[in-house]
Parts: C-alpha cells; sequence; structure tokens
C-alpha cells in the first residue's frame, strides 16, 4: 500500500481541531491517524508521542494567532477599528465548532500538570501585548496594559458564557464594549 502524504501544516489543523473538540486527555492517538488519514505508525513516524504533537499543534495555534489576529494591531487603521477586527477574528477562531480559545480550553485541563503552560503564558502575554498596543494610543502605557488585561479576561469570561449557552451575542457584546471604551478613551485624549 503507497504512504499516504499529508502537508504539515494540514496535519497540525486537523490535529488542533481534535485536539479542540475533545480536549488533550479525552484525545486518542487513534483519533488523530485517523483525522489526519494516517495510521498510527504514520503519524508516530512525525511525532514520536502524543505530548510532542500537541506541543507542535500549540506551536502551530500560536503561529495562526499571531498572523490571523495579532497581526491586526499593527494596520493602518483607526484604533477602535483594528480592536473590533481584531477581536471579530479572534471570535471566528473561538466559534470553530463552537469549541472556545484553544489556550484556555488546554490550561484549564492541563494547568495543574504543566504540560503547555509555558507556551499558553507566552501567547497570553503576546495578545495582551497586541491589545495594549492598540490602547497605548488613547491612554498611558501602564493604562494600557491594565486595561488590556482586565479586557481579555472579560473576554475569556464571554467565551465561557457563548460555549454555555451557544448565544454568540455574549461575543458581540464584549466586542461592543471593548470599542466602546476605546472610542470613549479616544475622544477624551
Amino acid at each position: 500500500m503507497p504512504v499516504k502524504k499529508i502537508e504539515k501544516q494540514e496535519l497540525l489543523q486537523r490535529c488542533w481541531e481534535v485536539f479542540n473538540r475533545h480536549g488533550y486527555h479525552g484525545t486518542s492517538v487513534s483519533m488523530l491517524a485517523e483525522a489526519t488519514g494516517l495510521g498510527k505508525s504514520g503519524l508516530m513516524h512525525h511525532h514520536l508521542s502524543k505530548e510532542s504533537l500537541m506541543r507542535a499543534v500549540v506551536e502551530y495555534a500560536q503561529e495562526t494567532m499571531r498572523s490571523t489576529v495579532f497581526s491586526v494591531a499593527q494596520e493602518d487603521l483607526p484604533p477602535e477599528q483594528r480592536l473590533e477586527k481584531l477581536l471579530r477574528r479572534q471570535n471566528r477562531l473561538v466559534k470553530m465548532e463552537r469549541q472556545g480559545c484553544f489556550f484556555a480550553n488546554t490550561a484549564l485541563e492541563t494547568g495543574r500538570e504543566g504540560l503547555f503552560n509555558e507556551a499558553i503564558q507566552v501567547i497570553w502575554d503576546e495578545w495582551k501585548q497586541a491589545v495594549s498596543g492598540i490602547l497605548s494610543e488613547v491612554m498611558p502605557p501602564e493604562e494600557a496594559a491594565t486595561t488590556a488585561y482586565r479586557l481579555l479576561c472579560e473576554y475569556e469570561g464571554a467565551i465561557i458564557m457563548y460555549k454555555v449557552s451557544n448565544d454568540a451575542q455574549h461575543l458581540e457584546q464584549f466586542v461592543a464594549r471593548a470599542v466602546a471604551l476605546l472610542g470613549k478613551m479616544f475622544k477624551q485624549s
């Protein structure tokens, strides 16, 4: 039988979807092999363990966040438009099969074990930095960092309510509040 081939990006995307749907501990190597179309041995040829595969998926998810979401912070748009665009792009990822925030889900499941905490902390810090960078255009940097932290904590709460209720209004209302806050600060500056 010929060896099946799959591009690395596609393999990681498919595995990300499985891990996000079932969690790290709820995902088996068989599930990942089925999702990728590779046999267990084919999948494990690339990654020696489920943990090393998850680490690669976390890195892939980080790069996706950087290129899809965080990059918006550098676009040539007014601050309110950049914040809204950044949050709406994040919402698209959250709404994938209504699974919520991959990083928060992983932290909640594996945080006590510390398996992926360092990588999750890195992406949290980058997320906070992207939002803080936008906010710092209308408020002092220290206040922008504090406000970004508070907004991201509130956003994770909105994600939880969305997952529980299946009502996207929790996400939409958060985006509206965040953009309105920035607009209010912009008018004061």
